[in-house]
């Protein structure tokens, strides 16, 4: 899979280890509000060294057609890390299944980055990997993921009540399909 994508305002990204500042600067923004929806982010989430560590079994794992991460930049701003998406649980031998993750930095949010990302990631993973089933879990209080999803063809398939504790509260999340 390309390693590089470039939309109409976008450049999708597969960082190196080497690249691990520009990763703990984007959550060192963001690490009050995402610590708000992801349960794994913590204070240590934040140091380079970490980063570091993160990116190399990200690399080990896109290696072997498990997961690919792609680092989202502005055009004209291609250091500063403005978004991430994922696709884990990938496997070309079988399932012919993902599910997607995203995040936006706080800052640049609302202003379709994710939406461009996703139209122009999914269609990727199904080609090169032949996805055809991919999936989403969300929030219930997550209105503006809940309709990027919808907008993209994904339709809401169940309530997952208490699938997701965070702050040692459990949360219910919704899931959202897309099958090609």
């Amino acid at each position: 899979m390309q390693n590089r994508i470039e939309t109409e305002h976008l450049i999708l990204r597969v960082l190196k280890p080497t690249e691990a500042v520009i990763v703990a600067a984007f959550y060192s923004r963001n690490f009050s509000d995402f610590a708000k929806y992801e349960p794994l982010v913590r204070r240590q989430s934040l140091s380079t060294r970490y980063q570091r560590k993160v990116l190399d079994l990200e690399d080990r794992y896109r290696k072997d057609g498990k997961r690919i991460r792609y680092y989202m930049f502005q055009k004209y701003d291609p250091f500063r890390t403005i978004g991430t998406v994922s696709f884990r649980e990938l496997d070309k031998d079988g399932k012919a299944a993902t599910t997607v993750g995203y995040k936006v930095d706080l800052e640049f949010r609302r202003r379709g980055f994710a939406k461009e990302s996703l139209s122009a990631l999914i269609p990727i993973v199904e080609r090169e990997y032949g996805v055809r089933h991919i999936r989403a879990e969300v929030l219930t209080t997550n209105r503006p993921s809940q309709n990027l999803l919808s907008g993209l063809g994904f339709k809401r398939t169940a309530l997952l009540e208490g699938h997701t504790k965070l702050n040692g509260q459990k949360l219910d999340e919704y899931l959202y399909v897309r099958d090609d």
